[in-house]
């Protein structure tokens, strides 16, 4: 019998510096995360779009399947908000989500995890 595997996709925002040390070691709690989960789907039509390959463009990052990336300094997270990133064409709201996840960074002064 063969399992039905669905990948995991989240992107997460630590609410303050405790949050991001947790994160850190693995041990952030729900409730010190904002977070968004991808649907293999909207994984692909974003992934498709090239906003992850501009994102890494931007900052120097990794962000793919299979990756772990983050983008925590300050500079590069006002350059992704300040792309033309989100006035892609996708098929789902999640971009605007991902704006907010940068938006929520930015002011709480931590950064933006991506953990596919």
């Amino acid at each position: 019998m063969t399992a039905n595997f669905v990948k995991t996709r989240i992107i997460s925002v630590p609410k303050d510096k405790d949050a991001e040390h947790a994160l850190d070691y693995n041990e952030a709690t729900p409730d010190q995360l904002i977070e968004i989960e991808l649907t293999p789907a909207e994984f692909e039509d974003l992934y498709r779009a090239g906003v992850f390959d501009d994102m890494n463009e931007i900052t120097d990052a990794m962000i793919d399947d299979y990756e772990y990336a983050a983008i925590v300094k300050t500079e590069e997270l006002e350059g992704v908000l300040n792309s033309d990133i989100f006035n892609k064409d996708v098929a789902n709201d999640k971009l605007a989500q991902i704006k907010v996840l940068f938006q929520e960074a930015l002011e709480r002064g931590t950064g933006v995890y991506f953990f596919f």
